[in-house]
C-alpha cells in the first residue's frame, strides 16, 4: 500500500521533476516486464514490449489526469503494447505463461515448487485473455473492476472470465 501511494506521489512530481520520472520507471520496470513475460512467453519480444510501454508512459505520463488510475493506465499500456509485438510478429509467438518445459517427475510426493510448476502448466492451457485476468487478479492483487478497466471489458465479463478460468483449472488438475 506504500508504495501504491509512493508512485502516485511520483505521478504527481514527474509534471516538474524528471528525476521523479526516472524513479518511477525504475519502480514500475519488473511489475511491467513481469506482466509482459505472462503474455508473452520470448523473454526478448516481452523486454521490448515493456521497453515500449515504458516510453509510452514516460511521454503519457503528463496527459494523465487522476494519479489513481495510473495503475491500470500502465498495465493497459503494456497489454496494447504486447498484442501489437504479437501481430507483428512473424512467427506468430506464443502468448501465453511462461514456457515451463518438460518436467520429469523425481518423486511419488509433490512438492510446493511441484505444485507452482503444475499451476503454471495449467494457466497456460488458457486462452489468452483468461491468463491474463488470472494475471492480474492473482499475481498482481487488482480487483475485478480494476481489471475491468485494464482489459477495456465490463465487470461482468471479467468475473465470468475469472470463474471460466477457475473452473477450467480445476477441471484440468485431474488430469
Amino acid at each position: 500500500m506504500i508504495e501504491k501511494v509512493y508512485i502516485e506521489y511520483l505521478v504527481l512530481n514527474s509534471i516538474d521533476d524528471k528525476k521523479s520520472v526516472l524513479e518511477l520507471l525504475s519502480i514500475i520496470q519488473p511489475k511491467i516486464l513481469k506482466f509482459a513475460k505472462s503474455m508473452i512467453a520470448d523473454l526478448g519480444h516481452a523486454q521490448d514490449a515493456t521497453q515500449e510501454s515504458l516510453i509510452s508512459i514516460a511521454k503519457g505520463l503528463s496527459k494523465l489526469k487522476d494519479p489513481r488510475r495510473f495503475h491500470a493506465w500502465i498495465y493497459q499500456i503494456t497489454l496494447n503494447k504486447c498484442n501489437d509485438i504479437f501481430r507483428k510478429s512473424k512467427d506468430k509467438l506464443n502468448i501465453n505463461i511462461l514456457d515451463i518445459g518438460e518436467v520429469e517427475e523425481l518423486s511419488t510426493k509433490p512438492t510446493p515448487n511441484d505444485l507452482e510448476i503444475d499451476m503454471l502448466s495449467l494457466i497456460k492451457k488458457l486462452p489468452a485473455i483468461e491468463q491474463a485476468v488470472i494475471h492480474l487478479f492473482y499475481y498482481e492483487g487488482f480487483k475485478v473492476t480494476e481489471i475491468a478497466e485494464i482489459l477495456n471489458k465490463p465487470a461482468g465479463t471479467i468475473k465470468s472470465l475469472l470463474f471460466n478460468a477457475r473452473a477450467k483449472i480445476k477441471d484440468n488438475y485431474g488430469e
